[in-house]
């Protein structure tokens, strides 16, 4: 293996000179990842058979269950598909300013009473949440045109990506039970989270100003592909992937199985991944308005909401005649921010892109890396844009309304993350952090 010091390092396995590994990380975090079992993951995935080109590995590159870490993107070759490279399909964020500014000590009980709201609106077993009275294969078939226009958010210029490749398929999702699953889900953040977070600090011109509450829906499709695990889908693609000698035992055991889209399950996989984007685009947008709903009965606004962004992170997408997948990375746009989260109780960043897009082909990771450090270390608290003190920090994060209980040893392991993570953007140019979000709720929706 050789590599090239650059903004960003290309790595090589073995000999093809045209197969191999883009890090967009800085020296210090490179040499301890292409040492540890995430490097070696990566180095697995980048020589599996259909894939062509570098695959890249973005700064948060973290280890997930089943052969492809997150926060990668991979292109293979027409006709082919590794169906765990984006497992999670439809995940992504709808980032919305809610014209809502507050102080949150003064605020605090109108806060406390718009969180609970919040959660009666979207819980998954909340007996007052309400039927969305749409058919849910319109939603599956159609997204967010099966909504109409939101009712209280501006989305003129910044509607929703959805942007699907190939049309939507059901033939995995027929039944009722599957019906009466996704349709109860509609409203709800099965499986994920919604965060409403506070604007600390404008870092750029143009961020939304101090104050104001910017509400995060992170939602994508986990009822589908809960039930596509249910049925043991996946199981059966890779036994057929071995069957046929497209992926070996050992590849297939580990989730590095491929899939033919020339047959009649690659087409129906494909299908229903489209069918789960729309789905959790949708989704995104009619939570969202439930949010906006419950803060509005508590607190009042002093500008219109508008929406900031409303983008996926995990997708499989056309690319000239082969197809991108990726897991952890969303779209950069050059007039529309991109949301990077840290962990369930840490603060997040709002960010613009930077002059770096083409190194990264216009993607950027969604968060900080799920993985241990050895500590906080003390060049952290001295970033320029980060004049918060560890006191403060943990005290942001004790005093948050959340239904997750707060752990220190995570706290702090995600607050490096995050921080290492917004750094290296920022060194590489591909992002800009815009504004520093104080985190002033957090659900988490563990009922599907």
């Amino acid at each position: 293996m050789t590599t090239r010091p650059l903004s960003v390092f290309h790595a090589r396995f073995g000999d093809d000179p045209d197969r191999g590994a883009r890090f967009l990380l800085t020296a210090e975090h490179l040499g301890p990842l292409l040492a540890s079992p995430l490097g070696h993951q990566v180095a697995r995935v980048a020589r599996l058979p259909h894939v062509v080109g570098e695959i890249v590995a973005h700064p948060d590159v973290s280890a997930k269950p089943f052969g492809f870490p997150a926060g990668i993107a991979l292109t293979t070759a027409p006709g082919w598909l590794y169906p765990l490279s984006a497992p999670d399909m439809g995940c992504g964020y709808l980032v919305l300013d809610s014209g809502i500014t507050v102080d949150p000590d003064t605020d605090h009980p109108a806060l406390a009473a718009a969180y609970e709201e919040m959660v009666r609106l979207i819980a998954v077993d909340s007996p007052s949440r309400a039927d969305v009275g749409v058919d849910v294969r319109d939603v599956l078939t159609a997204g967010v045109a099966a909504l109409g226009a939101p009712a209280g958010f501006h989305t003129a210029d910044a509607p929703a990506e959805e942007n699907n490749s190939w049309p939507a398929r059901l033939d995995l999702l027929a039944g009722a039970a599957v019906d009466t699953v996704l349709r109860r889900s509609l409203g709800s953040a099965a499986g994920h989270f919604v965060a409403c977070y506070l604007v600390e600090r404008a870092l750029l011109p143009g961020a939304p100003p101090p104050g104001r509450i910017i509400v995060v829906v992170h939602v994508g499709a986990a009822p589908i592909r809960d039930q596509l695990n249910r049925r043991g889908l996946f199981l059966d693609l890779a036994q057929e992937a071995v069957r046929r000698g497209i992926s070996t035992p050992a590849d297939a055991a580990a989730g590095l199985f491929a899939v033919d889209l020339d047959t009649a399950s690659g087409q129906a996989l494909l299908g229903t991944a489209m069918a789960a984007r729309n789905f959790g685009y949708a989704n995104r947008q009619i939570v969202a308005e439930r949010v906006l709903a419950a803060l509005s009965g508590t607190l009042r606004a002093t500008a219109a909401a508008v929406q900031l962004r409303h983008v996926d992170h995990t997708a499989f997408e056309r690319v000239d005649a082969g197809i991108r997948a990726r897991r952890g990375l969303q779209p950069l746009h050059p007039d529309r921010p991109v949301f990077v989260t840290g962990g369930e109780h840490t603060h997040a960043y709002l960010c613009h892109t930077g002059r770096s897009g083409a190194l990264a082909d216009d993607l950027v990771c969604h968060g900080a890396a799920v993985r241990e450090t050895p500590g906080v270390p003390p060049a952290l608290w001295d970033r320029p844009d980060l004049d918060v003190g560890p006191a403060q920090l943990r005290h942001w994060a004790t005093t948050m309304h959340s239904n997750t209980r707060y752990d220190d040893h995570r706290f702090w392991t995600d607050v490096t993350n995050l921080e290492a993570v917004i750094g290296q953007l920022a060194t590489i140019d591909l992002a800009r952090p815009a504004a520093r979000l104080r985190q002033l709720a957090n659900y988490r929706e563990t009922a599907l």
